[in-house]
């Protein structure tokens, strides 16, 4: 199953609210409307960022009714795949006033974890987990990441505790393995523009995926 969120443009600078949700069903091969989803947060759409975990999808969103003091109120929206409703969840209380593309949202083992990332030349970048699932107090800073050029997005978690970092060292975007314990660096060797790297949790299935009859 699959959920797909079309905004259109009222003008230049507004979106339409409430979106279009089409929602995919491999059983049935093909994409429906769900017409009664009504929603009014606005989902970062060059922010690729998602994180799936206990049957939710989830994203960083923007919350468009609610302004603080400097105008941005960021949190997690998700999308139920059983019930097929959205709901919210709200992220540590130190990155609500982040603008919401500088922050990520990735599983931590069967939880998950925001990430904040720094934006200068050795500024520090700062990962926080969620203790206990679904529990929005349970938030706690794990780690501060301080590398030498700009850390541009941390991109999950390797199994033995390592992190995957995106930074610019010398005018490329370099993949790191970023030891938190240690606090050292090992370069992968791959280099790309913000846009050449994603990061996904594998999990092995028998389910064969059939062919659908289309995107819409």
């Amino acid at each position: 199953m699959m959920v797909f969120i079309l905004y259109e443009m009222a003008d230049v600078a507004r979106w339409k609210l409430p979106s279009k949700v089409e929602l995919y069903t491999q059983g049935a091969g093909s994409w429906r409307s769900i017409p009664s989803v009504v929603h009014p947060h606005y989902l970062p759409c060059d922010d690729w960022f998602t994180a799936f975990v206990n049957g939710s999808v989830r994203w960083i969103a923007r919350d468009m009714w609610a302004f603080n003091a400097d105008g941005i109120r960021s949190l997690i929206m998700l999308f139920n795949m059983g019930s097929q409703a959205f709901s919210v969840l709200m992220i540590p209380g130190a990155l609500v006033s982040e603008n919401p593309l500088h922050l990520s949202i990735m599983s931590y083992g069967e939880s998950l974890a925001v990430s904040c990332h720094g934006r200068t030349a050795g500024g520090s970048s700062c990962i926080w987990v969620m203790k206990e699932y679904g529990v929005a107090e349970s938030w706690a800073k794990l780690y501060n990441i301080t590398l030498p050029g700009v850390l541009v997005q941390i991109r999950g978690f390797r199994e033995n505790g390592e992190v995957l970092v995106l930074s610019l060292l010398t005018g490329d975007n370099q993949l790191l393995c970023y030891d938190c314990e240690t606090k050292t660096f090992a370069n992968s060797g791959y280099t790309g523009n913000l846009f050449t790297f994603s990061s996904y949790a594998f999990m092995e299935s028998l389910v064969l995926v059939q062919p659908g009859n289309g995107f819409f």
